[in-house]
């Protein structure tokens, strides 16, 4: 396990050390590491369904591919790391795992750039729509490192939509998990508890996030929006701007009852810099839902992984 672990940290950090620069394009520098796309296939990388869940602070997703330059500097290091034979060894013994594990029939793990493990990159190069040239470059490296990403992601269990809205006039209590309208990503998936108050004049929002990440991560937060408005038929917030280069407006309708909450992302000259700027609206829905969504997602992500056309 513990050189299982080596290998793949070794395959992961090579893989992603010429995106230090991209990485973080359209989110705010302090939260670059969050927001990884995690699939290489158009099947998994692109959901059109509205069911689809996804990251409640779009500053966290990012589709940035590499430049020309980083991936120059991709072909570079890798061609330095093959002048170091036992670092080299190591990244070859990743490469051998990850396309065992996908079912291409490697083993054993032995570190060596031979016939077999070619024929396997073919395989899997093909599959997956790069060239086939059967040597490990920067494509196939990230490409490995996402689809093991997708294999070890986690599916939790969401809590169920509950709402408390008897004394409207009064107080409000909803809870739910958050999903993007035009849903593409499971990047980070949060769950909230709001709380509206009339007499403090506030809207409490407690939520729990999972960022899907190269290590899974929970993360709690409390928000707090100042009410504009209360009346009837809906709650309306001030703008908030409680998540960096963003700002962010909650809304409840009373009947039929729901909750969304509209972000508006923005860049300056500093930190926000690579921000760019975008509207989304979010809505709070029923999270055994999206629970079964994510496994059905993923089931499907999977398949396209381990579909391997390998001639003996």
């Amino acid at each position: 396990m513990a050189t299982y672990a080596r290998v793949c940290l070794l395959i992961y950090l090579f893989s992603l050390s010429p995106l230090a620069l991209t990485v973080g394009q359209g989110m705010p520098e302090a939260s670059a590491d969050e927001g990884k796309a995690h699939a290489s296939h158009p099947s998994q990388s692109s959901i059109s369904d509205s069911t689809q869940p996804t990251s409640a602070n779009p500053s966290q997703v990012t589709g940035t591919n590499p430049s020309a330059a980083d991936q120059e500097r991709a072909k570079k290091e890798l061609e330095a790391l093959r002048q170091k034979p036992e670092e080299f060894r190591t990244l070859v013994t990743g490469v051998q795992v990850f396309l065992g594990r996908f079912g291409y029939g490697v083993g054993p793990y032995h570190g060596t750039l031979d016939q077999q493990t070619k024929n396997a990159l073919k395989a899997y190069q093909e599959h997956i729509g790069l060239e086939a040239t059967g040597d490990i470059d920067y494509a196939t490296l990230k490409s490995l490192t996402e689809d093991d990403q997708v294999l070890n992601r986690v599916i939790p269990y969401l809590p169920p939509y509950a709402i408390k809205a008897g004394d409207w006039q009064n107080v409000v209590e909803v809870q739910g998990s958050w999903m993007l309208k035009e849903g593409n990503t499971d990047d980070v998936l949060e769950t909230s508890r709001i709380l509206c108050s009339k007499v403090l004049g506030r809207c409490i929002d407690s939520t729990a996030s999972l960022v899907n990440s190269t290590v899974p991560t929970m993360r709690a937060h409390t928000d707090i929006y100042e009410i504009k408005e209360w009346n009837e038929h809906q709650i309306v917030s001030h703008p908030y701007e409680g998540e960096p280069c963003a700002v962010s407006i909650l809304r409840i309708f009373q009947k039929p009852v729901m909750v969304t909450r509209f972000v508006s992302t923005h860049s300056n000259p500093s930190t926000c810099r690579k921000v760019k700027p975008a509207d989304h609206q979010y809505v709070l829905d029923d999270g055994p839902k999206i629970y079964q969504s994510l496994k059905a997602q993923k089931a499907k992500a999977i398949q396209e992984i381990l579909q391997v056309k390998h001639e003996e």
